[in-house]
């Protein structure tokens, strides 16, 4: 027997239902017990996309891109060197790749603003939109995705829902150290995080289901 099918009769059990114990059953495994995404080989990759980690808030209320997302960044850049493949990546990513990799195409995600000029938070499912509204994602080829470890698993298989060809690259450690002077209070204990990242999947997971994603 399976982990799934000892979850499911386990549910089953407590809800005395098991057609919806097993459905919740692979809900859990997938949104909760899986933690590592597909990988394709760094000479595949035709595009890629790097995603931000928290940040640092600085003295003036600036926000910088802090340790995290600098060691994402040397990764990004690493990739863009080894491949040659055009970068988009949220600017706590993008602005440092584009010192360490000069030669490369980097293309900026921004947030929105508010009414008092204040950056508005973008999601990963924010940013991922967004790059899909800009360029069919088929067009983007195959995709490799640099990401701090444990978003990983979430930023690939969302970026695979909406239609990216999308995978964590091969022989690439990522970055795994929590900073716990994140500007997110999220991402400052692992935790902490991994409740916030389960969290997310089954919002989204529940929104596809009444249809709304």
């Amino acid at each position: 027997m399976s982990g799934t099918d000892d979850l499911a009769a386990r549910l089953a059990a407590e809800l005395g239902d098991g057609t919806v114990a097993r459905e919740l059953a692979a809900i859990v495994a997938a949104d909760t017990l899986a933690w590592t995404a597909p990988t394709v080989a760094p000479r595949r990759v035709q595009t890629i996309l790097g995603f931000t980690f928290g940040n640092r808030m600085e003295a003036n209320g600036n926000r910088a891109p802090g340790p995290v997302n600098e060691a994402l960044a040397r990764l990004v850049a690493r990739l863009a060197g080894e491949t040659g493949a055009p970068v988009i990546a949220q600017w706590e990513v993008a602005e440092p790749v584009a010192v360490l990799a000069a030669g490369a195409k980097v293309t900026p995600i921004y947030p929105g603003r508010d009414g008092r000029g204040e950056p508005v938070y973008l999601s990963t499912l924010g940013v991922l939109e967004q790059i899909a509204r800009e360029t069919p994602p088929a067009r983007l080829g195959v995709v490799g995705v640099v990401a701090f470890s444990d978003h990983m698993p979430r930023c690939v298989a969302t970026a695979r829902r909406l239609g990216f060809d999308a995978y964590a690259p091969a022989g690439y450690a990522m970055p795994s150290e929590y900073d716990p002077l994140s500007g997110q209070a999220w991402c400052r204990t692992r935790l902490l995080y991994l409740l916030h990242d389960v969290t997310l999947r089954l919002t989204e997971r529940r929104a596809a289901m009444l249809g709304g994603g």
